[in-house]
């Protein structure tokens, strides 16, 4: 792993969430223009479902949305396609406010989703992954399903990425490894600061399935640690195998671990990962409120 390169995915990650929180409107074409000086043209626009969690029976978290998403439907990233590489292509998801309080206020219940996907999973996460569409910013009125989307749009040659953090990186497991069955080895996947997503039948399944892949937690983040276990089975859920951890002795910056939040904000990954880019993210236009008050986190 080039540290500097991830680095740069991580970006494109926040420039997802910064470019949704300011256009929630799922038929917006608004594009982060941070996408484009980086060497990336977006193709397309990634919408899901909103709002998840309810006060169920026990307060046990359960889903509230349809498959389709209704009329909670917001924007939660962007496929773009790289402007010098030929045929590669990268999916965005972004993630979500208030993840860091999973660890103290949520109880997380699991499902056997059927057809491919083998074991249990979360069932918030799955059915957010399950609401996804896409439409083409050259045809924003007509959306499909995501995964037929990337599918049509990467055709018989394109290579994907797929990057998510938080929630988005439990959503792009079960992008990832769905893409795995018909991409086979040209689709890999980046998560930053990722929950656990499964049982170990899933977590083994997708180990197997996808070659090229990296989990990327910190170690005082308290969102990979969660769900801890599934509450109807008692069964443990899993980090996925192949997971790299950031240690504060070989971070390039400090965050303030003291706050839960800090050890979260995706700007604090960057800048542990690689400095350098960290920096010049700053330095360039577009820089917003939000990322300034994260990077305040950071000495």
């Amino acid at each position: 792993m080039d540290n500097c390169i991830t680095a740069k995915q991580g970006l494109l990650v926040m420039y997802a969430w910064d470019m949704c929180d300011d256009e929630q409107n799922p038929t917006s074409c608004k594009i982060d223009p941070r996408i484009d000086a980086d060497g990336w043209g977006v193709v397309g626009i990634i919408t899901g479902a909103d709002d998840v969690i309810t006060s169920g029976p026990e307060s046990i978290r359960q889903s509230r949305i349809s498959a389709s998403g209704g009329n909670d439907r917001k924007r939660y990233g962007y496929v773009a396609k790289n402007k010098t590489a030929t045929d590669q292509y990268v999916v965005v998801i972004r993630g979500t406010d208030g993840a860091e309080e999973w660890f103290d206020d949520f109880i997380f219940v699991a499902k056997t989703p059927g057809g491919d996907f083998p074991g249990r999973v979360e069932t918030g996460f799955f059915d957010i992954y399950q609401s996804l569409q896409y439409f083409s910013l050259s045809n924003p009125a007509s959306s499909v399903p995501l995964v037929q989307g990337i599918q049509d749009t990467v055709g018989a040659n394109g290579t994907v990425i797929v990057l998510g953090h938080s929630l988005g990186s439990a959503i792009a497991t079960y992008l990832t490894y769905t893409l795995a069955d018909s991409l086979v080895n040209r689709v890999s996947a980046v998560l930053f600061a990722s929950p656990k997503t499964g049982d170990h039948d899933f977590v083994d399944a997708f180990d197997k399935r996808v070659e090229n892949y990296i989990v990327i937690n910190y170690e005082h983040d308290l969102v990979p640690r969660v769900p801890p276990y599934d509450i109807t089975h008692f069964d443990l859920y899993r980090t996925l195998p192949n997971c790299w951890k950031i240690i504060d002795e070989t971070a390039q910056v400090m965050v303030n671990r003291e706050d839960k939040k800090c050890c979260h904000h995706l700007i604090c990954y960057v800048a542990m990962l690689c400095r350098d880019v960290f920096q010049k993210a700053k330095g360039i236009d577009h820089w917003t409120n939000d990322d300034e008050d994260c990077a305040k986190c950071i000495s």
